[in-house]
């Protein structure tokens, strides 16, 4: 028995329309088996992936290693950059030296391209500024910007 009356043409605007059907077609992307191939081959014990799409990248984040990864590829499953969230003490000590003497570092995301590694960390000085910091491989500063 319904508490509140409901009209036919009411109940009748509703047939077929499958709410949660919409909303996973919405997050659904279809991702190209060439990248697919591709992420499966650098990175054969991933887990948790979740795919998304903008233009003509594809983006996935994924734990590998027990390191959570964000990977983006071309449409033809070329990888174009990963980047790892280190913990801090997976941080290089020749790189975490030279940090540190900027301050407290509070989080780490090693970049991978084509040819480089790079570092992107925030630190907070002694006076809890927290700052964007951007260094090479060898943790020589290549950017440096207040938050």
């Amino acid at each position: 028995m319904l508490l509140f009356p409901i009209s036919s043409s009411y109940i009748k605007s509703f047939q077929g329309l499958d709410l949660f059907k919409k909303i996973l077609n919405v997050a659904t992307v279809k991702v190209p088996k060439a990248v697919i191939d591709s992420m499966k081959q650098l990175f054969p014990s991933a887990k948790n992936i979740e795919w998304s799409h903008d233009r003509s990248l594809f983006e996935v984040i994924f734990y590998h290693d027990d390191l959570e990864k964000i990977a983006r590829y071309d449409n033809d499953g070329t990888l174009l950059e990963y980047r790892v969230n280190l913990p801090l003490e997976r941080i290089p000590r020749r790189v975490a030296r030279r940090v540190k003497s900027e301050g407290e570092i509070m989080n780490c995301i090693e970049f991978h391209s084509v040819d480089s590694i790079r570092y992107e960390f925030i630190v907070r000085d002694k006076n809890l500024v927290r700052y964007l910091l951007l260094t090479d491989k060898s943790g020589n500063t290549l950017r440096k910007e207040k938050l």
